[in-house]
Formats: C-alpha cells, sequence, structure tokens
C-alpha cells in the first residue's frame, strides 16, 4: 500500500518523516526546493508543515512532469525542469526572489548523472548553514544501485571527494537513530 498525504502519493520513509519534522524547525526554511515532485504528497507535507511550526516559507518543486493534486496549500509551486540542466528552470531571476535559508531536496532519478548534476548546480548558490539533503542512496544497499550508474551515493562521495572543507555530512540526521539509520545514508549535506 502506497503512502499519501491527505490522499496523495508521498514517498517517504517514516525515518525521513521524522528527521525533516526535526531539520525544519532547526533550520526554519523560508524556501525549499524540491528536485522531483512525484505526485506532490511531499511538497504539500512541508508546506503544510512550514505552517504548522509557523514558518513563512514556500516549495518550489520541479519535475519534468509536474503533477497537479487535487489539494495543494499556499505556498507551493511546481515547475517544468530536468535534474540534469537546472538553470533553464531555476533562472537567476527566480533564484533572486527565493528567501533565505534555503533547504534544497535531491529526489529525482536516483541516477548518479543527475544527483551529481544536482549537487553542481546547487554548489555555488548555497550559504553557510544551508542543507542540501540527497534521498535515496540507500539504494546500493537494496542492490540496484547498478542499474543508476552507482545512484546518489556515488554522486555524492564523488561530489565531497575535493569538498570536505565546504560541507559536512550532517551526522545528526544521518546517524539519529544508529549508524546511517536512513533512506538518504551520508545525504544530509550542510554547507560549512
Amino acid at each position: 500500500v502506497e503512502y499519501q498525504y491527505r490522499g496523495i502519493a508521498m514517498q517517504k520513509h517514516p525515518v525521513e518523516i521524522a528527521l525533516y519534522l526535526q531539520l525544519l524547525w532547526e533550520l526554519k526554511p523560508r524556501t525549499i526546493i524540491e528536485i522531483g515532485s512525484f505526485a506532490g504528497g511531499s511538497a504539500a507535507w512541508l508546506a503544510d508543515t512550514l505552517n504548522s511550526y509557523g514558518i513563512d516559507g514556500r516549495v518550489v518543486s520541479i519535475d519534468v512532469d509536474p503533477p497537479s493534486p487535487h489539494y495543494m496549500p499556499a505556498g507551493v509551486k511546481f515547475l517544468r525542469g530536468d535534474a540534469n540542466n537546472l538553470a533553464s528552470t531555476l533562472n537567476a531571476n527566480l533564484l533572486a526572489t527565493l528567501p533565505r535559508p534555503w533547504l534544497v531536496i535531491e529526489d529525482a532519478s536516483h541516477q548518479y548523472a543527475a544527483t551529481l548534476a544536482v549537487l553542481h548546480f546547487f554548489n555555488p548558490l548555497l550559504q553557510s548553514g544551508e542543507y542540501i539533503v540527497v534521498e535515496d542512496a540507500n539504494v546500493s544497499e537494496m542492490g540496484i544501485d547498478a542499474r543508476l550508474h552507482g545512484g546518489p551515493a556515488r554522486a555524492v562521495a564523488e561530489f565531497l571527494r575535493d569538498r570536505e572543507n565546504d560541507y559536512e555530512i550532517d551526522v545528526h540526521y544521518c546517524d539519529h537513530y544508529g549508524r546511517n539509520v536512513t533512506g538518504n545514508p551520508n545525504g544530509y549535506l550542510r554547507k560549512k
């Protein structure tokens, strides 16, 4: 049975929901940029959570095929775009309108190249203390990373190899329930 939020499919593991609740409260992001919308359930949940926390924030969710869910809270915007070419959707003018701090969630195709493209796109844009969460690096543990060319875990490892002075893996989230007991192992990246 597929998990739903307000009747909209939402593919978030309960561990991730608990971790996001804590991250949203602690970071208080004014903008969440979600790469990969699926049916729109997580965007709706994120916006409602921001609202329930009293955070004046918005969610910008990007997908190659943006959804049109039956419920969409104020502050959610779905845009058409490709993780491999975010500059065509998230241009400088749009980015300048998005209040800080940002939380970026990379949850697109889980392909190595797409994840790496998202990381490279946001690298010069993120400010100190902001996060990019790379979801589903656990595809390696599930044994399906070969068809994803190494998937998110390979992209994160490669991206961090030369940026250890710029980012930290936030073990407060990755290891909250035990070492990498998350669907996003080593995926909670904080800009230093």
